[in-house]
């Protein structure tokens, strides 16, 4: 995945509008389908947990399904973004104690995975206003960078693949 440049205003918009509606949607249909289902299938004794509960189940799971559709439309880009760079942060952070050792050994992919994942951090922290260890990340870059011009090499972020973590 590469890093790009989305606009903080309309990732916040549309991210709350995103949100908002599939609420509204989720709430929706899943008291639509438990209703249908009590009224068809429950009992008079108003026991009718698991109808509410595979009612509301059945509402997510159609909720799921529209939000994973939707997910390549336009509107989604950058809501969409955000979410595949927080599932790859996600991945690198399960193995930074690992990534970390290696770039110390002068290992060129875990360096060029740390540079990746500390770009990607502030742009995603950046986004959504997460910026109480951002003074600390900055810092780790600015010794990663350090590094990479000691060691006399030209590295991008946008040079990560997913399959350089298969080392580490």
């Amino acid at each position: 995945m590469q890093l790009t440049d989305i606009n903080k205003d309309t990732y916040r918009s549309h991210l709350n509008v995103i949100i908002v509606s599939a609420i509204a949607f989720f709430a929706t249909v899943g008291v639509g389908i438990s209703s249908l289902l009590v009224f068809y299938f429950g009992s008079a004794a108003g026991d009718n947990f698991f109808l509410n509960l595979l009612g509301v189940s059945i509402g997510g799971a159609i909720a799921a399904v529209c939000l994973h559709r939707l997910k390549s439309s336009e509107y989604f880009y950058e809501v969409a973004y955000v979410w595949d760079l927080k599932h790859e942060l996600n991945l690198i952070n399960r193995r930074l104690s690992t990534l970390k050792r290696a770039a110390n050994d002068n290992n060129i992919d875990a360096i060029i995975i740390l540079l990746y994942n500390y770009h990607g951090s502030r742009q995603l922290w950046q986004l959504d206003d997460n910026v109480l260890n951002l003074q600390e990340l900055e810092l780790e870059l600015i010794q990663l960078e350090d590094k990479i011009r000691q060691l006399g090499l030209k590295l991008e972020p946008n040079q990560y693949q997913r399959n350089l973590l298969i080392k580490f």
